[in-house]
């Protein structure tokens, strides 16, 4: 008989308390308040929001000094601070590496003042670096076609100039940038795939010429457009058309070729597009996360305590 009480005793169910209950609700609580707030930020993340630095990459200015100007620099430099951009300007060491990282620097305005050029089947634009080009170097990028061997008319010397594909496996997203990319055939029609590669990456909008242009005329169309675009809020569409075309003799096709800015892509919602809406997203961008998790924790709080009270005794 004591025997079997003392089974019977062992096989006794623990039956929590109301305290115990509600300390684990509050745990329950906690840890799915944790992953929701883990699950918010890292979908954030996924779509990057419009930022407020901007760079300007010369590489026409490092690879001639010729070709340096100092006032366009200033100029654009000063129209993107009026709008309370952060400038960064590059004119040292724009190699490879530079450029591998070009997506992870967190610009909303980047101006390429970069030479570029058609390769020779006339159908792709490659941007160039400022490396020299050496045959046993990135070799795993050249044989994918993320590099290729650039190089300037009438100079001896080649260097490395970088493809859309090398654009498309950058690490890192363009946080709906506007692309300005300043050199020869930058958006040339039929030679899209560099501009895609910018916009498949997350950017806004990409502006460029159609035909060769020079670096006087390229600098002072677009001051022009960054005029009308950021100081004066003028929309995509309307900054693009005050700037000039010009007129050049091209000697690879032996003719005369009209050459202009233009932008893509060029559907009306990019047309209308203004800096200001831009810079109101990258305002509110800031503001929502911090009232959403408020909110959140407003909510666990004050269920908590109604909790609390409803099991108070044991």
């Amino acid at each position: 008989m004591a025997k079997k009480k003392k089974e019977t005793a062992q096989q006794k169910t623990w039956m929590p308390s109301k305290k115990h209950l509600v300390t684990i609700l509050m745990a329950l609580t906690l840890i799915i308040a944790v992953c929701a707030v883990v699950f918010f930020l890292f979908f954030q993340q996924s779509e990057v929001m419009f930022s407020m630095n901007a760079a300007i990459i010369d590489q026409l200015g490092e690879s001639d000094p010729s070709l340096s100007n100092s006032t366009f620099v200033e100029k654009a430099t000063n129209i993107l601070e009026s709008r309370n951009f952060t400038v960064t300007y590059y004119n040292e060491t724009l190699n490879v590496d530079f450029f591998k990282k070009l997506a992870e620097y967190n610009y909303g305005i980047l101006v390429l003042r970069v030479h570029s050029a058609l390769r020779e089947n006339n159908l792709t634009v490659d941007l160039f670096t400022s490396e020299r080009y050496v045959s046993d170097k990135y070799e795993w990028e050249l044989e994918h076609g993320l590099l290729v061997r650039g190089k300037y008319l009438n100079r001896p010397e080649s260097y490395f100039a970088i493809t859309s594909l090398f654009i498309d496996n950058l690490a890192g997203r363009f946080p709906k940038s506007v692309i300005i990319a300043m050199g020869c055939w930058s958006l040339k029609p039929g030679c899209e795939e560099m501009a895609l590669a910018f916009l498949n990456k997350g950017a806004k909008a990409y502006v460029g010429w159609n035909e060769t242009v020079a670096a006087d005329d390229t600098d002072c169309e677009t001051t022009v457009f960054l005029e009308k675009f950021l100081s004066e809020n003028e929309t995509l569409a309307n900054a693009i058309a005050f700037t000039h075309s010009h007129v050049y003799y091209d000697p690879f096709i032996q003719k005369t070729v009209t050459t202009r800015m233009n932008f893509c892509p060029v559907p009306p919602s990019i047309a209308n597009l203004t800096i200001s809406d831009l810079i109101a997203e990258a305002q509110n961008s800031k503001a929502l996360p911090m009232f959403e998790y408020f909110e959140l924790f407003s909510f666990l709080i004050v269920n908590i305590n109604f909790e609390s009270k409803d099991f108070s005794t044991d």
